[in-house]
């Protein structure tokens, strides 16, 4: 086998194995982007809310979309009470979704929180059904139903609650949980009562309507920046010093390996192209100085140059004179005509020329073919 074909099968298993691992990769990331992304108003998807905060926004509701991390907000300062929505991507725990820190000191402030997707028993319920509300019907799809009390019930039915309001938090804000994440959806905007009854829900308090996108993976630009540098920095404050060495060893291997061309593509040697007229050319040449005939080169030569001459002068036939081409090439170039002696009285014919006037005499014709015309 031939270190070409060797080397082809080499990069074809390489190419295959590289393919593998690209499809699997594909196949473990993508849902997991995809899901993250379900909730958020930017996602044009089904599951997404970009139909609800257009309406919003068509509707003249103060609507915005929060990129920063959560204790952000909370520590922002508002003149006014806010309304924050939360879409999960997927279901949440009720405890964990109540148990959090910065939701205490949200709700103390006065302010608002409506969290989508809360995890709950499946029920006997209809897996659709339409539930009754001031704004119209609005359309739920899932079994799972929060066993709370009646009077903390906004939308239910015999099986439970679909979306409730939380009385554990004390004097403050208010807390609304529903068990399912897509209760304003794009699937749902021939739906008005799903639109209508969330937009209703967050506008209750006044003030500022947040939309958590941060939740969703969609960060403002100094937000990434501060991340990755702190997350760098963790990393690097975490490893040990003999790991981070072993890790820049093998780093730098891999970077001379990757500029070593020994072990690069082996490029086969390919034989030269013999041209034929040169090479005849060359073996006549030789020929012709080995014989002394340096007269029958300086009459080839010669009459060659005029001949060449002549087509660029526009002189095209054969039978021209010394004082026509001569008088041609004044019109044309505005040079005199006697520069045109080394072409029309060559060497002296019949003796031996040395080397170097026959380099002098080809120097003068040369000049005379790059003369510009006009």
């Amino acid at each position: 086998m031939t270190p070409s074909v060797s080397f082809s099968n080499r990069y074809l298993r390489i190419g295959i194995v590289a393919l593998v691992i690209l499809f699997l990769l594909l196949i473990i990331l993508a849902p997991a982007t995809g899901q993250k992304n379900s909730g958020s108003t930017f996602n044009r998807a089904p599951e997404g809310y970009l139909g609800w905060y257009r309406y919003m926004e068509e509707q003249g509701l103060p609507v915005q979309r929060w990129q920063r991390p959560i204790d952000d907000l909370v520590a922002q300062a508002a003149a006014e009470p806010a309304t924050l929505l939360r879409v999960h991507s997927g279901l949440v725990g009720p405890y964990v979704a109540e148990s959090q820190s910065w939701m205490q000191d949200w709700l103390a402030a006065g302010n608002t929180v409506v969290i989508l997707g809360i995890s709950e028993n499946i029920t006997a319920a209809p897996f659709t059904t339409q539930q009754e509300s001031p704004q119209g019907e609005v359309v739920i799809k899932t079994r799972r139903r929060s066993p709370v009390e009646n009077d903390r019930r906004l939308l239910g039915d015999d099986y439970g609650a679909v979306l409730w309001r939380n009385n554990s938090v004390e004097e403050g804000g208010a807390a609304y949980f529903a068990v399912t994440p897509h209760l304003a959806a794009n699937a749902y905007l021939d739906e008005p009562g799903n639109y209508a009854f969330l937009a209703d829900l967050m506008s209750q308090s006044g003030g500022t309507l947040w939309v958590d996108e941060y939740l969703h993976g969609h960060k403002a630009a100094d937000v990434i920046v501060e991340e990755v540098v702190s997350s760098w920095g963790a990393y690097l404050s975490r490893t040990p010093l003999k790991i981070a060495v072993i890790q820049l060893m093998i780093l730098l291997g891999l970077l001379l390996v990757s500029h070593n061309r020994r072990l690069g593509n082996l490029t086969p040697i390919k034989a030269p192209q013999v041209d034929n007229s040169q090479a005849y050319i060359e073996a006549l040449a030789a020929v012709l100085y080995k014989a002394e005939s340096t007269s029958f080169l300086v009459d080839m030569i010669a009459k060659a140059e005029r001949l060449s001459l002549q087509k660029s002068l526009g002189l095209n036939h054969t039978s021209v004179n010394d004082a026509a081409l001569q008088e041609a090439w004044m019109q044309q170039t505005g040079q005199s005509g006697q520069t045109l002696a080394p072409l029309l009285t060559p060497l002296e014919r019949g003796t031996k020329q040395p080397d170097h006037t026959l380099k002098q005499w080809l120097t003068k014709l040369h000049r005379i073919r790059q003369t510009p015309l006009r």
